[in-house]
């Protein structure tokens, strides 16, 4: 299954079979739920979604939180979250639709608590994991394309399911550091306009290194965590300290994606320290962990030119644009995207 084949097929016009007598919009939209519940294939779950309108959608969604079945309820919900990943390379506010109705039906699965009699405390943490985790995703997928305003109120919503999560907490460090990161000082021609663009700055990575260091405070060993410390630190100057949390954090990742951080930030430590062949090291390290990443690819190209090695650079942009690559190469850019969050909600679903 591919992110680029779902958007497709969601963007289809099957306007013919609107005309036809057939099932109603709700009866299609459970069936696609059911499907998506039996096979796990988004896309062909998806496909028959593309005959119903926006106006003939919002009802369907009502019928299935009218229901509360939980299992249906988490189906439907990951359902519309894997549409709007597909789609958010394309279309921002087509994906934050996906996911306002997918946040209010996952929002459904943990009960308000004049109604959990019954429910044991082991399953209403299970719910909130998956609640928790479904914004997490939702939200790292708009972090991956720096719409930072939308995917506030999802981490909110997400912290107060789960205020401890390191995970959750590491997000929330992210979306500040994605924040600090569009603060350029240099922007600015007035000494009044930079020096207020650089506090400005210097205190929203603040916030995304007090962020990290509560993930830190819940999860000690949570890589992830330390990985981000150590490029808020660096962007800070704070290089000693920089280099310890992206040892430690090097030494603890386990996930592809983390190990891909920890290689991109250690090579720009090096590279600002002019260590142009551990630079080169990491950069290449990164590569082979996320062979889809331009940031990694350009790096490595960019170190390559500045030791004179032309002919390498050229080899790695040709073997990179020579490649048949993913469609959905958006999500490899930065790291930023969840994609640990996302195996676990398919494979929850499929228990």
């Amino acid at each position: 299954m591919t992110i680029i084949r779902i958007a497709a097929i969601v963007a289809a016009s099957v306007t013919t079979l609107l005309a036809q007598p057939g099932p109603t919009a709700t009866e299609i939209y459970r069936a696609a739920v059911a499907e998506y519940l039996k096979s796990g294939d988004a896309a062909r779950s998806a496909r028959p979604l593309a005959t119903l309108g926006p106006g003939q959608l919002e009802p369907a969604v009502k019928a299935i939180l009218a229901r509360a079945e939980p299992r249906e309820l988490e189906a439907a919900a990951d359902l519309h979250l894997e549409i709007g990943i597909a789609v958010a390379g394309l279309s921002v506010s087509g994906a934050s639709a996906y996911f306002d109705q997918g946040s209010r039906l996952v929002t459904a699965i943990v009960p308000p608590p004049a109604i959990r009699k019954g429910v044991s405390a082991l399953r209403l943490v299970d719910m909130a994991l998956i609640s928790s985790t479904w914004h997490r995703v939702a939200a790292s997928t708009l972090l991956s394309i720096n719409d930072v305003a939308r995917a506030r109120p999802i981490i909110q919503r997400a912290l107060r399911l789960a205020p401890q999560s390191a995970a959750l907490l590491t997000v929330l460090g992210t979306a500040h550091e994605i924040d600090a990161g569009v603060q350029n000082p240099d922007l600015f021609d007035s000494l009044s306009g930079k020096t207020h663009t650089a506090q400005r700055r210097s205190s929203t990575l603040l916030f995304a290194e007090k962020s990290y260091k509560a993930a830190l405070e819940s999860d000690p060993a949570y890589a992830l965590a330390l990985i981000r410390l150590g490029r808020v630190q660096f962007l800070q100057d704070n290089v000693k300290a920089a280099r310890a949390s992206l040892e430690r954090g090097t030494a603890l990742a386990r996930e592809p994606r983390h190990q891909f951080l920890a290689a991109m930030f250690t090579g720009a430590l090096q590279e600002s320290q002019k260590d142009l062949d551990g630079a080169r090291q990491s950069y290449a390290r990164a590569l082979t962990t996320a062979p889809q990443s331009q940031h990694a690819v350009a790096a490595l190209a960019f170190v390559d030119m500045m030791s004179g090695r032309l002919d390498r650079a050229e080899r790695v942009a040709r073997a990179y644009t020579s490649a048949t690559l993913d469609d959905a190469w958006w999500l490899h850019k930065n790291g930023v995207f969840d994609v640990e969050g996302l195996q676990w909600l398919r494979q929850h679903l499929r228990q």
